[in-house]
Protein backbone atom coordinates (compact mmCIF):
# COMPACT_ATOMS: atom_id res chain seq x y z
CA UNK A 1 0.00 0.00 0.00
CA UNK A 2 2.25 2.52 1.35
CA UNK A 3 4.93 1.40 -2.49
CA UNK A 4 1.95 2.36 -4.30
CA UNK A 5 1.02 5.29 -2.88
CA UNK A 6 4.87 6.91 -3.42
CA UNK A 7 4.66 5.11 -7.03
CA UNK A 8 1.62 6.69 -7.68
CA UNK A 9 2.55 10.49 -6.75
CA UNK A 10 6.10 9.88 -8.65
CA UNK A 11 4.31 9.24 -11.69
CA UNK A 12 2.09 11.61 -11.40
CA UNK A 13 4.10 14.44 -10.41
CA UNK A 14 7.21 13.40 -13.42
CA UNK A 15 3.94 13.09 -16.06
CA UNK A 16 2.50 16.46 -14.67
CA UNK A 17 5.33 18.36 -14.64
CA UNK A 18 5.88 17.62 -18.56
CA UNK A 19 5.24 21.42 -20.29
CA UNK A 20 2.33 20.87 -22.29
CA UNK A 21 1.22 24.37 -22.32
CA UNK A 22 4.94 25.60 -22.89
CA UNK A 23 5.88 23.20 -25.07
CA UNK A 24 2.86 24.41 -27.54
CA UNK A 25 3.96 27.45 -27.41
CA UNK A 26 7.28 27.47 -27.95
CA UNK A 27 6.15 24.80 -31.09
CA UNK A 28 4.00 27.15 -32.63
CA UNK A 29 5.32 30.57 -31.50
CA UNK A 30 9.06 30.60 -30.23
CA UNK A 31 7.46 32.38 -27.17
CA UNK A 32 8.46 31.42 -23.74
CA UNK A 33 4.98 31.73 -21.53
CA UNK A 34 7.05 32.69 -18.67
CA UNK A 35 7.77 35.61 -20.28
CA UNK A 36 4.17 36.34 -21.12
CA UNK A 37 1.61 37.65 -19.08
CA UNK A 38 1.57 36.82 -15.47
CA UNK A 39 4.78 34.54 -16.41
CA UNK A 40 2.61 30.90 -15.32
CA UNK A 41 2.53 27.80 -18.11
CA UNK A 42 -1.03 27.48 -18.16
CA UNK A 43 -3.58 26.64 -21.07
CA UNK A 44 -5.38 29.95 -20.67
CA UNK A 45 -2.12 31.57 -21.09
CA UNK A 46 -1.12 29.74 -24.23
CA UNK A 47 -4.79 30.45 -26.16
CA UNK A 48 -4.83 34.15 -24.93
CA UNK A 49 -0.87 34.94 -26.08
CA UNK A 50 -0.85 31.98 -29.19
CA UNK A 51 -4.15 31.59 -30.18
CA UNK A 52 -6.48 28.60 -31.07
CA UNK A 53 -3.51 26.47 -32.52
CA UNK A 54 -1.14 26.57 -29.74
CA UNK A 55 -3.87 26.34 -27.63
CA UNK A 56 -5.94 23.13 -28.57
CA UNK A 57 -2.50 21.49 -28.82
CA UNK A 58 -1.84 22.67 -25.85
CA UNK A 59 -4.98 21.63 -24.56
CA UNK A 60 -4.83 17.79 -25.95
CA UNK A 61 -1.29 17.50 -24.38
CA UNK A 62 -2.74 18.86 -20.42
CA UNK A 63 -5.53 15.81 -21.56
CA UNK A 64 -3.30 13.43 -22.38
CA UNK A 65 -1.26 13.59 -19.10
CA UNK A 66 -4.60 13.23 -17.02
CA UNK A 67 -5.10 10.01 -19.37
CA UNK A 68 -2.19 8.72 -18.65
CA UNK A 69 -2.34 9.44 -14.66
CA UNK A 70 -5.88 8.01 -14.18
CA UNK A 71 -4.86 4.52 -16.48
CA UNK A 72 -2.05 4.50 -14.47
CA UNK A 73 -3.68 4.35 -11.33
CA UNK A 74 -6.31 2.20 -13.07
CA UNK A 75 -3.37 -0.59 -13.64
CA UNK A 76 -1.49 -0.06 -10.65
CA UNK A 77 -4.05 -0.34 -7.96
CA UNK A 78 -7.34 -0.08 -9.63
CA UNK A 79 -9.07 1.90 -7.17
CA UNK A 80 -10.58 5.70 -7.21
CA UNK A 81 -8.53 6.88 -4.10
CA UNK A 82 -5.38 5.97 -6.36
CA UNK A 83 -6.48 8.27 -9.08
CA UNK A 84 -7.27 11.10 -6.67
CA UNK A 85 -3.23 10.67 -5.49
CA UNK A 86 -1.83 10.30 -9.07
CA UNK A 87 -3.93 13.44 -10.09
CA UNK A 88 -2.66 15.69 -6.96
CA UNK A 89 0.59 15.03 -7.61
CA UNK A 90 0.21 15.56 -11.69
CA UNK A 91 -1.69 19.00 -10.36
CA UNK A 92 2.01 19.75 -8.27
CA UNK A 93 4.51 18.82 -11.01
CA UNK A 94 2.52 20.86 -13.89
CA UNK A 95 2.27 23.94 -11.44
CA UNK A 96 6.31 23.23 -10.58
CA UNK A 97 7.50 21.78 -13.32
CA UNK A 98 11.42 20.30 -13.02
CA UNK A 99 11.61 20.96 -16.72
CA UNK A 100 11.09 24.95 -16.56
CA UNK A 101 13.01 25.38 -13.01
CA UNK A 102 10.05 25.32 -10.22
CA UNK A 103 7.62 26.86 -12.59
CA UNK A 104 4.87 25.92 -14.52
CA UNK A 105 0.52 26.57 -14.74
CA UNK A 106 -1.80 25.81 -12.37
CA UNK A 107 -2.51 22.50 -12.78
CA UNK A 108 -6.63 23.19 -13.28
CA UNK A 109 -6.45 21.11 -16.42
CA UNK A 110 -4.69 18.27 -15.82
CA UNK A 111 -7.02 17.72 -12.39
CA UNK A 112 -9.76 18.67 -13.63
CA UNK A 113 -9.53 16.50 -16.86
CA UNK A 114 -8.63 13.56 -14.59
CA UNK A 115 -11.81 13.95 -12.60
CA UNK A 116 -13.29 13.91 -16.00
CA UNK A 117 -12.24 10.98 -16.62
CA UNK A 118 -12.56 9.45 -13.08
CA UNK A 119 -16.35 10.09 -12.97
CA UNK A 120 -17.66 13.13 -15.19
CA UNK A 121 -21.18 13.84 -13.28
CA UNK A 122 -19.48 15.65 -10.30
CA UNK A 123 -17.42 17.70 -12.86
CA UNK A 124 -21.00 18.68 -13.96
CA UNK A 125 -21.96 19.68 -10.82
CA UNK A 126 -18.49 21.59 -10.53
CA UNK A 127 -18.90 23.38 -13.96
CA UNK A 128 -22.04 24.82 -12.76
CA UNK A 129 -20.68 26.60 -9.89
CA UNK A 130 -18.82 28.25 -13.06
CA UNK A 131 -20.96 28.96 -15.58
CA UNK A 132 -23.86 30.12 -13.77
CA UNK A 133 -21.85 32.86 -12.06
CA UNK A 134 -20.31 33.63 -15.67
CA UNK A 135 -23.79 33.81 -17.25
CA UNK A 136 -25.00 36.32 -14.16
CA UNK A 137 -22.11 38.26 -13.34
CA UNK A 138 -19.91 38.25 -16.43
CA UNK A 139 -17.43 38.49 -13.94
CA UNK A 140 -14.31 35.26 -14.98
CA UNK A 141 -12.06 35.90 -11.49
CA UNK A 142 -15.38 35.79 -9.53
CA UNK A 143 -16.86 32.10 -11.32
CA UNK A 144 -13.41 30.79 -11.98
CA UNK A 145 -13.31 31.04 -7.49
CA UNK A 146 -16.25 29.89 -7.28
CA UNK A 147 -15.40 26.84 -9.33
CA UNK A 148 -12.46 26.08 -7.31
CA UNK A 149 -14.40 26.46 -4.41
CA UNK A 150 -16.90 24.08 -4.95
CA UNK A 151 -14.78 20.84 -6.25
CA UNK A 152 -13.61 20.02 -2.56
CA UNK A 153 -17.15 20.21 -1.51
CA UNK A 154 -18.62 18.58 -4.52
CA UNK A 155 -16.10 15.59 -4.18
CA UNK A 156 -17.04 15.23 -0.64
CA UNK A 157 -20.38 15.40 -0.96
CA UNK A 158 -20.50 12.79 -3.66
CA UNK A 159 -18.24 10.34 -2.53
CA UNK A 160 -19.21 10.82 0.99
CA UNK A 161 -15.59 11.13 1.89
CA UNK A 162 -13.25 13.23 3.56
CA UNK A 163 -9.95 12.18 1.54
CA UNK A 164 -11.92 13.01 -1.29
CA UNK A 165 -12.47 16.57 0.23
CA UNK A 166 -8.84 16.58 0.35
CA UNK A 167 -7.99 15.66 -2.75
CA UNK A 168 -10.24 18.36 -4.32
CA UNK A 169 -8.84 20.71 -1.68
CA UNK A 170 -5.04 19.84 -3.01
CA UNK A 171 -6.09 19.71 -6.80
CA UNK A 172 -6.95 23.60 -6.22
CA UNK A 173 -4.85 24.92 -3.61
CA UNK A 174 -1.90 25.51 -6.48
CA UNK A 175 -4.24 27.29 -8.69
CA UNK A 176 -5.05 29.93 -5.40
CA UNK A 177 -1.43 30.13 -4.41
CA UNK A 178 -0.36 30.94 -8.43
CA UNK A 179 -3.11 33.38 -8.53
CA UNK A 180 -2.61 35.20 -5.37
CA UNK A 181 1.36 35.46 -5.91
CA UNK A 182 1.20 36.62 -10.11
CA UNK A 183 -2.58 37.28 -10.76
CA UNK A 184 -5.50 35.41 -13.38
CA UNK A 185 -3.98 35.54 -16.80
CA UNK A 186 -7.43 36.86 -18.67
CA UNK A 187 -7.72 39.74 -16.35
CA UNK A 188 -3.80 40.63 -17.02
CA UNK A 189 -4.89 40.66 -20.83
CA UNK A 190 -7.80 43.18 -20.23
CA UNK A 191 -5.89 45.33 -18.46
CA UNK A 192 -2.96 45.53 -20.87
CA UNK A 193 -5.65 45.78 -23.89
CA UNK A 194 -6.88 48.36 -22.24
CA UNK A 195 -3.92 50.26 -21.30
CA UNK A 196 -2.84 49.85 -24.96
Amino acid sequence: MVQDFILLIVIGYIVGSIPASYLAMRLFTGKDLRKLGTGNATLTAVFLHGGKRPGIVAFIGEVAKAGICVLAAHFLVGETWASMVILVAAVYGCSWSIWLKGGGGQGLTVGVSGLVLVNPLPVLIMAAFYILPMVITRRHVLSNRLFRLSLPVILWLWYNSWQFALAGFLIVLPSFIKQFITGDDVVEVKKARSVG
